[in-house]
């Protein structure tokens, strides 16, 4: 993974564990103990450590999933062969009962099971059904009256022709509670007041410390659809091309919702209508980059300023993106240049253009999202851009980043069969709302961009 953000986070964790080492060996040195100012240094450099390490995970996790993506794409357009060693094998791990190379069929297995009284589908099913459990060490998929999607579906349609889930894959990832249909977090929304002493002896001042319950609803996101038995029994791969685009039909309105969805009639409360969050208005009837780029950097200093943090991430939808791709300055020069050519003092920088590109701008990478509303405003046809320390925007999912699961029903008087796809989520960006910056405005119709 060749990603200079990444590579940069290494290289500031490292700077900041040489500083301890350098710390306590000073004083070993010195045959000392370690003063309170230094023991004050170094537990200041240990939170940043971990909150580096966080990231790095996050950013890593990130790169891996492209990487698997690029991967799929190219055994699929036939780029890619597969080698085979003819020295002796060792097992180390069992297949699951389906995967990729697995002689059997889990929507046919199910089907069987469910219709057919088949023993071996039902078996097979029962197999798999306890492999997720295991794995997973979680008890809610043995509480629920529905089947796991096997992870290789998920992995081999999630990615392709949909918007996908690029800001549900930035954010906090935590596993959704086995029961219950809200998530509460405590917030302390009045802090410890520190006062200075009047005079010698006197009794300190007393403050009153107050805390606030956030309560995150969970949220159903779910679709349904009948298919004949006719195409389902005597059709090649139909109802796997439907069970992976019903996939990628959930995460791209999972994404949505966390982006703009308004929190009423059972959809989650997204980042854009959270409360509290930094709003910065970019009104420009002609906009440039050179008029756009104080708005954003008041943007990323309003989260300094509020939130007294830093910001991880840029959001944009593609659209807005391109405009500033194309934006030169005065002699006709790109503004934007590929890490490739070593830019200097260029404002923003980009391994390759596209959907899952290494844009940066003022050391942030930049995630292009087409799920970012572009139908905002008076005119509806204005976007949004967001920034934010997307370690604070907070996501719970059934079984980890693939929450799907299939039910399979007949519908009544009907020669078909009825498919079902459901999955639970919680989402909040409400914890810290000035972790969040939007900019919004006529400034941001990307067809008045020069």
């Amino acid at each position: 993974m060749n990603n200079q953000f990444l590579t940069n986070l290494h290289e500031t964790r490292s700077a900041k564990t040489s500083l301890i080492d350098a710390t306590l060996n000073r004083a070993a040195d010195e045959t000392r103990d370690i003063t309170e100012i230094e023991l004050a240094n170094i537990q200041a450099l240990k939170m940043e450590i971990e909150k580096l390490d966080e990231r790095i995970e996050q950013i890593t996790d990130l790169e891996v999933r492209k990487a698997k993506a690029a991967e799929l794409a190219a055994s699929v357009d036939g780029h890619e062969t597969e080698t085979r060693s003819a020295a002796p094998a060792r097992v180390t791990r069992e297949e699951p009962t389906y995967h990729e190379r697995s002689n059997f069929d889990f929507l046919a297995d199910a089907i069987a099971a469910e219709f057919g009284g088949s023993y071996d589908a039902k078996e097979r099913i029962a197999r798999y059904q306890n492999e997720v459990r295991i794995e997973k060490r979680d008890s809610s998929t043995s509480n629920f009256a529905g089947l796991v999607v096997p992870q290789y579906l998920v992995d081999q349609f999630a990615p392709l022709r949909r918007a996908g889930r690029p800001v549900a894959d930035i954010s906090t990832m935590r596993p959704l509670p086995a029961a219950g249909m809200t998530v509460n977090i405590g917030r302390l929304t009045t802090g410890v007041t520190s006062y200075v002493q009047t005079s010698e002896n006197s009794a300190p001042t007393e403050s009153s410390p107050d805390d606030t319950l956030l309560t995150v609803n969970v949220r159903t996101i779910a679709s349904m659809w009948d298919l004949s038995k006719q195409a389902v029994l005597r059709g090649t791969g139909i109802e796997d091309q439907l069970l992976g685009d019903a996939i990628r039909s959930y995460h791209t309105l999972l994404d949505g919702q966390i982006i703009n969805g308004a929190g009423t009639s059972g959809s989650h409360l997204g980042i854009l209508n959270t409360t509290g969050i930094n709003a910065t208005t970019y009104t420009d009837a002609s906009p440039t980059w050179a008029e756009f780029f104080p708005k954003l950097v008041a943007a990323i200093s309003n989260i300094s300023s509020n939130f007294y943090g830093g910001a991880t991430h840029i959001v944009a939808h593609p659209s807005i993106v391109g405009c500033w791709l194309r934006a030169l300055d005065s002699t006709n020069r790109p503004m934007f240049n590929s890490t490739a050519g070593n830019p200097f003092n260029a404002p923003g920088t980009f391994d390759q253009p596209g959907y899952f590109s290494g844009l940066q701008i003022l050391g942030l990478p930049v995630i292009q999202d087409a799920n970012v509303p572009t139908n905002l405003g008076t005119g509806t046809d204005e976007s949004a851009v967001i920034v934010g320390d997307f370690r604070e925007s907070y996501l719970w999912e059934d079984n980890g980043s693939s929450p799907l699961y299939v039910r399979f029903e007949q519908p009544d008087g009907n020669i078909a069969i009825r498919t079902v796809v459901f999955g639970f989520s919680a989402y909040t960006a409400g914890k810290y709302p000035t972790a969040f910056s939007a900019i919004t405005g006529t400034g941001l119709i990307a067809a008045n961009w020069a």
